[in-house]
């Protein structure tokens, strides 16, 4: 029944470990990109002209290196969601504490 528990754990975690992870990868490598992009950018004087220019960047980053991303994010996520059940982190996957033997007489 643990591990029954553990299986059905891990399966529920991948699909969300993996959208979580791909999510917020994708979005810290477009902002540090845009980021770059628009304060190197000599032609970004105001707010608008920057925030498009840093735009523009973070979306080709994207289409570019989107799949590399997705596929490391699965990759991650396999990984943690067959290790966190399996480390007795989760109160429901932890083995229940076993009786001491009777003494023998």
């Amino acid at each position: 029944m643990l591990l029954l528990n553990r299986l059905l754990t891990s399966l529920v975690l991948f699909p969300i470990l993996s959208v979580v992870m791909f999510v917020v990868t994708l979005a810290i490598v477009g902002g540090v990109v845009g980021a770059q992009a628009a304060a190197s950018n000599p032609k970004a004087k105001d707010y608008k002209s920057g925030y498009a220019a840093g735009h523009a960047a973070g979306y080709e980053v994207g289409k570019k290196y989107g799949s590399a991303i997705l596929l490391g994010s699965f990759g991650v996520s396999a990984i943690a969601s067959g290790t966190i059940p399996f480390t007795e982190v989760l109160p429901w996957c932890r083995r229940k504490p076993q009786p001491p033997p009777l003494p023998s007489i």
